[in-house]
């Protein structure tokens, strides 16, 4: 067994399956975001995400997406031939007619996947995102230990 998964598996045994995790004070979060303006802009994220998709150079510059994050998310999507602007590949219309849910899931193996290439540990990201499962949409929690 990896020895950072056999030292947090012996502490969540011993905690008796609850993981450690301190509220964030006050004076920290400020004014936190309802539900429903997280919804939002989580909404008009995706939809600026797919539009990038689509065709970037119709959509305002102002998205929040990093360019080694745009590459991963487009890896496999998109398509480009001597120096021409990428274009949506066939791979990438199959990806524009799933579900929601089966569109994140790829770009979240995918980002997995590339995580080597960014410098990051993959079973690192991958317990991360483990941890962060475990949180509820709006509750705004410490976790003590990341990674």
């Amino acid at each position: 067994m990896n020895d950072k998964f056999q030292g947090n598996m012996q502490k969540y045994l011993v905690d008796g399956g609850s993981l450690p995790r301190e509220p964030i004070p006050s004076s920290v979060t400020g004014r936190l975001p309802t539900l429903t303006e997280l919804e939002n802009y989580a909404l008009e994220q995706w939809e600026c995400f797919l539009l990038q998709l689509i065709n970037s150079s119709q959509v305002e510059r102002g998205t929040s997406f990093s360019s080694s994050m745009m590459k991963t998310f487009q890896r496999g999507l998109l398509s480009s031939r001597d120096g021409d602007a990428p274009k949506l590949s066939e791979n990438g219309f199959q990806f524009l007619l799933m579900e929601t849910n089966v569109q994140l899931w790829y770009i979240m193996r995918e980002y997995i996947s590339s995580a080597e290439e960014r410098g990051v540990d993959p079973t690192e990201l991958i317990s991360f995102l483990l941890e962060l499962s475990f949180h509820t949409l709006g509750a705004v929690k410490l976790i003590a230990s990341i990674l």
